[in-house]
C-alpha cells in the first residue's frame, strides 16, 4: 500500500500527531479501501506504534476510517464559494468546476465521499449526506439567498447534484475529453433544476 508522505510529528504535539494519522488514514483507505489498509502501515508512516492509533483513537480501524471519511467530506464542503461579494455568474461555474475536478479524478476524498453515500454503514453515510446537504445549502445561498430553500427546491438541487456525480463518473470511464462540454452540461441542468421548481 502507498501511503503519503506526512512529516513526522513530534512528541510535544498529540494534536497534529492525530491530524497526522487522520491524514495519512484518508489517502490510504481512499486508495486501498477498508480492508487492505492495516494500522501497523499508517502507524509506520506517521512514526508511532500501532498502539498509540488505539490512544487517539479508541474504536480502532473503524473510528480512524470514519474520521478520515470526515475530514473528506469537510474538504468538499469547503470547496464551495458562497462569498456573497462574488456575482453568481462568476461563482457557479467556478464551484462546478471544482467539484467536476474532483469527481473527475476522482481524488482521494472524493473515492471516500462517493463509497460513504453507497455504504450500508450509518455513520458513513451520515457523514456523505451531510456533505450533499451542506454544499446543496450554500447553493441555496447563492442562488436563493436562504440556505433553506422550499422543499421541492431542495429536491430538485438534491437530484441536480446526484447528476453531477454520475455524470462525471461516466465522462470519466468513457475517456471523453471535452471537460468544457461537461461544464456547461452539468451547469445547464443546476440552472433548470433551479428554474423549474421556481416557476408557478
Amino acid at each position: 500500500m502507498a501511503v503519503v508522505k506526512a512529516p513526522r510529528a513530534n512528541r510535544a504535539d498529540p494534536e497534529l500527531r492525530r491530524e497526522q494519522l487522520i491524514d495519512v488514514a484518508l489517502h490510504a483507505f481512499a486508495e486501498s479501501g477498508f480492508p487492505g489498509v492495516e494500522l501497523k502501515q499508517i502507524a509506520a508512516e506517521v512514526g508511532v506504534t500501532p498502539n498509540l492509533i488505539h490512544h487517539y483513537f479508541p474504536g480502532g480501524k473503524t473510528e480512524l476510517h470514519l474520521e478520515a471519511v470526515r475530514l473528506a467530506c469537510a474538504e468538499l464542503t469547503g470547496l464551495l464559494d458562497t462569498d456573497a461579494s462574488v456575482p453568481i455568474g462568476e461563482k457557479m461555474p467556478r464551484n462546478i468546476s471544482k467539484y467536476l475536478d474532483e469527481a473527475l479524478a476522482p481524488t482521494d476524498r472524493w473515492k471516500l465521499y462517493v463509497r460513504s453515500l453507497r455504504s450500508a454503514d450509518e455513520d458513513l453515510k451520515a457523514c456523505a449526506m451531510k456533505t450533499r446537504s451542506d454544499v446543496l445549502a450554500g447553493m441555496g445561498a447563492n442562488h436563493l439567498g436562504t440556505t433553506s430553500p422550499p422543499p421541492e427546491v431542495r429536491a430538485a438541487l438534491f437530484g441536480a447534484f446526484g447528476f453531477v456525480e454520475d455524470a462525471a463518473n461516466e465522462w470519466r470511464l468513457l475517456g471523453i475529453e471535452d471537460r468544457a462540454k461537461l461544464d456547461a452540461l452539468v451547469i445547464a441542468v443546476m440552472l433548470a433544476a433551479l428554474a423549474a421548481t421556481a416557476s408557478d
